[in-house]
């Protein structure tokens, strides 16, 4: 049966073998409301705010190490908890292509992954959309463990991950630098295609991966933090990996009907 199963789903992706489709260019924008992120973390010792935004790096930072991107520009004084406060709005992340470079010294820059049926996103999508840039916060504990980085994320339509926060969408965005995890769950999430155009808007709310900082209840909550807007490029996939994937239903097929002998 598991033979069979295979078989199955594999004859299901060459059914849309005609529309399949990967992503090129574009980026993620996400827009924090700082109020509204602090609000929910459980972390807050000082009059400052519990958590916020100190830096913000670009796809140029590609090339910096994990060290690189904790410490630089960083104040002398770690215990200055509202130094350093940058506008967490409009913070720009580039989509990744299908390769890139090799990762400096604990970083996880992904390429993208991404493909889908564009006349069913939501029964196809598989992969990943690979991100470049990252951030850093600032949360109001003692240093020196009170700087939190997020970096080489990626944006996936993963169902599971709907199942952990009640509310949500099966659109998530993943951090993957210093450990991995989901850093932002997705609500009301409007996709639209218009032509070779795919966009995503919605809201932000807490991944599990800010539930270290006390975060659970407001993110069991559905608490909206903020919003994102996701604009890219639908491109069709090489016909070689459809002729790839259908020679692998004729091998699969074929020794599933050899055991059935």
């Amino acid at each position: 049966m598991k033979h069979l199963n295979v078989v199955a789903i594999a004859a299901s992706l060459l059914a849309t073998s005609a529309h399949a489709a990967t992503v090129s260019g574009g980026s993620l924008i996400l827009n924090l409301d700082r109020n509204a992120f602090a609000a929910g973390i459980d972390l807050d010792n000082t009059p400052a705010p519990s958590i916020y935004v100190e830096e913000y790096f670009d796809a140029s930072a590609a090339s910096k190490t994990f060290a690189e991107l904790r410490d630089s520009n960083t104040p002398v004084d770690l215990t200055n908890y509202a130094a350093n406060e940058i506008s967490a709005t409009g913070l720009e992340f580039t989509v990744n292509g299908a390769s890139v470079a090799a990762n400096p010294t604990n970083r996880h820059n992904s390429p993208t992954t991404f493909s889908f049926d564009p006349n069913n996103i939501a029964a196809t999508a598989t992969g990943n959309i690979g991100l470049a840039g990252g951030m850093r916060y600032r949360v109001d504990v003692d240093p020196p463990t009170n700087r939190v980085l997020m970096a080489d994320m990626i944006l996936a339509y993963h169902p599971a991950e709907q199942q952990k926060t009640p509310e949500s969408s099966p659109w998530v965005i993943y951090n993957q630098v210093g450990f991995a995890a989901v850093a932002f769950e997705l609500f009301d999430v409007t996709t639209q295609l218009n032509g070779t155009v795919l966009t995503l808007n919605g809201s932000l709310g807490y991944g599990w991966g800010f539930d270290h900082l006390g975060s659970e209840v407001a993110r069991t909550a559905n608490a909206r933090i903020g919003t994102f807007s996701f604009q890219t490029t639908v491109v069709p996939l090489p016909a070689a990996v459809w002729m790839f994937l259908s020679g692998a239903l004729g091998l699969g097929a074929a020794g599933y009907r050899k055991k059935a002998a």
